[in-house]
């Protein structure tokens, strides 16, 4: 048997209440989706930038290798031949100029932090502190035939640069690990 409506009753009209709430549930998603997707953003941007922190690392560090071997080089606390003999550049000095006001890497900032870049030992993602710092080594070869290739140490500032050296620019990414590191000769 099928039940009828009143002749004189009529559907509602409009949305009704369950209707409007769930489109208020879809608008609150929708705002929490794209602030999420902001979020996201940002921080991927901030970690691109501490990938061209490290990038512009390697270029100058690059460049200053083709030229630093000749008499002359400036600036020349990165010289290979020093300026006053007996008394090797070291890499403490030539961090100075690169990083002091007039430095060629002076202008750079961590994303994270708004500082400059920090250099540590090591990306160690228990310490988010780490996250836009900086990591520098020396690459020194081992032995031929030997199942390693080379050792991989920091680069402090007693180091002599009187030599060339293979090094390695690391960054560390927005959680602290370590991002693709890229080579050079210096």
């Amino acid at each position: 048997m099928t039940t009828l409506a009143p002749s004189g009753s009529k559907p509602p009209l409009g949305p009704t209440a369950a209707d409007l709430l769930f489109f208020l549930f879809l608008a609150a998603v929708l705002v929490c989706v794209v602030w999420v997707g902001k979020l996201s953003y940002n921080e991927g941007l901030k970690n691109e930038v501490s990938k061209e922190n490290a990038q512009a690392w390697v270029s100058w560090l690059a460049q200053a290798a083709s030229q630093r071997h000749q008499e002359g080089y400036q600036p020349a606390a990165c010289a290979a031949i020093p300026a006053a003999p007996g008394k090797p550049s070291t890499w403490g000095e030539c961090l100075t100029f690169l990083t002091g006001t007039n430095g060629a890497l002076a202008a750079q900032r961590n994303p994270f932090t708004r500082q400059a870049p920090a250099l540590v030992a090591k990306c160690d993602s228990s310490n988010k502190s780490l996250a836009g710092a900086l990591v520098i080594e020396k690459l020194t070869p081992t032995a031929p035939g030997s199942s390693i290739a080379f050792f991989a140490a920091p680069l402090v500032t007693g180091d002599r640069i009187d030599q060339k050296l293979q090094i390695r620019v690391t960054y560390c990414d927005g959680g602290a690990y370590p991002g693709r590191p890229a080579e050079t000769e210096f």
